[in-house]
């Protein structure tokens, strides 16, 4: 038998199509967090006077940055 059994017969195809939905499902999310964390780092950096600018306190910068696993 040729046939790959994992306790039922593997169709090649389909396993690599599931693969691959797979791996792009892992790489978009790694996506999304890398990108969630490049934009937390970069509220903490602003100035004072930028976090007011954009109407949040540096306690509320701080708590983002500090936090990210409650969402993600």
């Amino acid at each position: 038998m040729n046939e790959i059994t994992l306790g039922y017969p593997v169709r090649p195809l389909r396993s690599l199509r599931a693969a691959r939905a797979a791996f792009h499902a892992i790489r978009e999310r790694f996506a999304a967090w890398s990108a969630r964390r490049r934009a937390r780092l970069e509220l903490l950096l602003l100035s004072d006077g930028e976090l007011q600018d954009i109407g949040i306190s540096r306690a509320q910068a701080l708590y983002e940055f500090e936090e990210p696993s409650r969402r993600d």
